[in-house]
């Protein structure tokens, strides 16, 4: 699922999605101009009504009987509690067929996970995250806060910025003091809000990607 916001600005990970997803073995159709956005957004902002239209025009557009991977922490729990299809993060998916994916050499680094709320606590799929990293990387390392909310908050960050910056900053000083090389997040309002802040951060499909493509 492209979606809206992530084709836009972080469409290297929609690239590097579909790159993991056929190494191990799927078939892979980027839904595109086919089905726009999930409505995550609008339902955010409390437009309730229009994000569930835009949400059964995703229904509408695409076959039921295929699995919809979405790499948006935000989107993901969107779909998960409005589709009535079947929706499954990317790496919650890929952890179940973590026997498909070739075996490399992990590449040399440490990287911190950060958990996206709309992950973490909405689908509860934030343990697949770190099941497949360690596969693919030295060492993975936990961050001290418990899963606190980075302060991007779907548009929170742009509507309360001043007290989004000092949950961020909260965000920051537990990432300074696990001290990794990179810091893993699979939500784009996540990603830019902390990239922002100073944050070295990738995607995991990322990772992972770099990591198939170090080994071939």
């Amino acid at each position: 699922f492209t979606g809206c916001v992530m084709d836009v600005w972080q469409r290297e990970v929609h690239f590097a999605t579909q790159r993991v997803l056929e190494a191990a073995g799927f078939g892979v159709t980027p839904t595109g101009d086919q089905a726009g956005c999930c409505g995550a957004l609008h339902t955010h902002a409390g437009l309730v009504n229009r994000g569930e239209q835009l949400t059964q025009g995703v229904d509408a557009a695409l076959d039921p009987n295929i699995p919809i991977i979405v790499n948006s922490a935000g989107c993901g729990a969107h779909l998960k509690q409005h589709s009535s299809h079947q929706v499954f993060d990317a790496q919650e998916f890929l952890a179940q067929h973590l026997d498909r994916l070739p075996e490399v050499t992990p590449l040399e680094m440490t990287v911190a996970v950060q958990d996206p709320c709309h992950l973490r606590h909405v689908q509860r799929a934030h343990l697949p995250t770190r099941t497949l990293l360690k596969k693919f990387v030295r060492t993975v390392s936990e961050l001290d806060d418990d899963g606190l909310c980075c302060g991007a908050g779907g548009a929170y960050s742009v509507l309360q910025p001043k007290m989004a910056l000092q949950v961020r900053d909260r965000k920051v000083a537990s990432i300074t003091r696990a001290a990794p090389d990179v810091v893993a997040s699979a939500n784009p309002g996540c990603s830019m809000h902390l990239s922002a802040g100073g944050v070295n951060i990738e995607h995991p499909m990322v990772i992972i990607d770099s990591a198939l493509r170090a080994g071939r």
